[in-house]
C-alpha cells in the first residue's frame, strides 16, 4: 500500500479515545483495538478533554476511578458541550454494582466494561458502539441534506428563476399577509408598481438575450433601493414589478421610488428604440394607506396600477403617487 493509500485508509478510520490513568490499560486496549481504528490515549481527564476537542473521537473508553477527575466528571462534561454531547462513551471500569453503573448511565454512558478486560467482548462492544454511531451521523446528515433541499425547494418556488427576485405567487403571499398584520396594527402599507418603459422595442432591437440581462440589472437595483427586512422586491410579471412596503407612509414610498427611478437612469443602460429617453427608464406607480375593510389588497392594486398608468400617460420616466381626486375608485 503506498504512503498515499495509506493515508487515505487511517482517515477513514473511526476514532477510538481511551482514558485512563494506568499505563498496562491503555497498552493492552491499543492492541485489542490498533488494527482497526485510530486510537488515541489520555492518562488523566482533564488531557483527555482536550484530546477530545483536538480529534472529535467517535467512540470513548473511559475508565471511572481517576485521581482529581473521576470518570463521571469526564462524562457530564462531554454531555453539557453540545459539540461533544454525540459522542458515545463506554465506562470501564472494575465496579460492577447495579448502583455504580446506574450512575454511570445517568451521566449519560451508553455501556459498561467491566475488568479484567476481555478482548472478544471489548472487539464486540466497541464494533457494535460505532456501526450504531455510523448510522445515527449518516442519518443526522441526511436528515441535514433534506432540510436543505427543502429549504432550497421553497427558495426556488417563491423565487422569480431570472431576476431572483420574488416571484408573483409569493407576492400575493405576502401582499395578504402584510395587509392583515397592517389591518391589525393600524399602521400604513404602501404599494409600488412599476413598468420598464418601451420594453418591447427594447427586445425588438437588442434580442431577447439582451432584454433578460436588462430585467436582471433592474432586478439589482430594486434590491439595493430597497433593504429594510420587510420590504418585498418582486417580479409581477413581464416587465412589471412590485415592491411591498410595510408600515411606509405614501410619502415615504413615492421618496422610494424616485430612487428607484434615479437609479435606473444612473445605470445608463442604452435604449435606442425608446421615445423617452435614449436609456432604460421606467414609468412607477405609488400608493400608500392605512388598512381598512374596503381597502383590501385589490384596492391596493388597482391605485397603483392606475398610478403607473397615469405616468405612462404623462410622459413615462416619472413616479406618481395615487391622490384620492386621481385615481380613488
Amino acid at each position: 500500500m503506498s504512503g498515499a493509500a495509506k493515508e487515505q485508509h487511517k482517515q477513514q478510520r473511526q476514532k477510538v479515545l481511551v482514558v485512563d490513568d494506568t499505563r498496562a490499560n491503555i497498552e493492552i486496549l491499543y492492541k485489542i483495538l490498533q488494527a482497526d481504528y485510530e486510537v488515541f490515549f489520555a492518562k488523566n481527564g482533564r488531557d483527555g478533554l482536550r484530546v477530545v476537542q483536538r480529534e472529535i473521537p467517535d467512540l470513548i473508553l473511559l475508565d471511572i476511578m481517576m485521581p482529581e477527575m473521576d470518570g463521571y466528571q469526564v462524562c457530564r462534561e462531554l454531555k453539557a458541550d453540545p459539540a461533544t454531547a454525540s459522542i458515545p462513551v463506554i465506562f470501564i471500569t472494575a465496579m460492577g454494582s447495579e448502583e455504580d453503573e446506574t450512575k454511570g448511565l445517568d451521566c449519560g454512558a451508553i455501556d459498561y466494561l467491566t475488568k479484567p478486560i476481555s478482548p472478544p467482548i471489548v472487539r464486540a462492544r466497541v464494533r457494535n458502539h460505532l456501526e450504531l454511531k455510523r448510522s445515527r451521523d449518516l442519518l443526522e446528515a441526511l436528515g441535514r441534506e433534506l432540510t436543505e433541499k427543502n429549504l432550497e425547494l421553497k427558495r426556488i418556488a417563491r423565487e422569480d428563476g431570472l431576476t431572483s427576485l420574488a416571484n408573483r405567487r409569493y407576492f400575493d403571499e405576502m401582499l395578504d399577509a402584510e395587509l392583515k398584520r397592517a389591518f391589525r396594527s393600524r399602521q400604513f402599507l404602501s404599494l409600488i408598481l412599476c413598468d420598464v418603459d418601451f420594453f418591447k422595442r427594447y427586445n425588438d432591437h437588442y434580442g431577447h438575450v439582451a432584454g433578460d440581462e436588462c430585467l436582471k440589472q433592474i432586478g439589482a437595483a430594486l434590491r439595493c433601493t430597497f433593504q429594510r427586512a420587510g420590504d418585498v422586491t418582486a417580479r409581477y410579471g413581464g416587465e412589471e414589478f412590485a415592491v411591498i412596503l410595510p408600515e411606509t407612509a405614501p410619502e415615504k414610498a413615492a421618496q422610494l421610488a424616485e430612487k428607484l427611478r434615479l437609479k435606473m437612469l444612473d445605470l445608463a443602460l442604452p435604449h435606442a428604440a425608446s421615445e423617452t429617453i435614449g436609456v432604460v427608464s421606467l414609468s412607477i406607480g405609488v400608493v400608500g394607506s392605512q388598512v381598512t375593510t374596503e381597502r383590501n389588497g385589490q384596492w391596493f392594486i388597482d391605485q397603483a396600477d392606475q398610478a403607473l398608468y397615469l405616468s405612462k400617460e404623462r410622459g413615462r420616466n416619472r413616479v406618481t403617487e395615487a391622490k384620492p381626486g386621481d385615481v380613488e375608485s
